[in-house]
């Protein structure tokens, strides 16, 4: 791993239904924002057609969960 590199943690990731839920918001919105590249490929990606996304990402992206 080099500097730049960071270390994601299984607790940190979620997927797009997760996300949402936990959020508040819709899994069509979170996976638009993803698309559409609102997160850094750091914070989100797509394994497959599954969408899997960091709550770091998500709290960047839409704020502090659940606020």
């Amino acid at each position: 791993m080099t500097t730049k590199e960071k270390r994601i943690l299984f607790s940190d990731v979620l997927s797009c239904p997760e996300a949402a839920r936990a959020w508040g918001i819709s899994e069509d919105k979170v996976k638009r924002y993803a698309s559409e590249g609102k997160f850094s490929p750091s914070e989100a990606r797509k394994t497959s057609k599954y969408w899997i996304i960091t709550k770091q990402g998500m709290s960047r992206v839409f704020g502090p969960q659940g606020g």
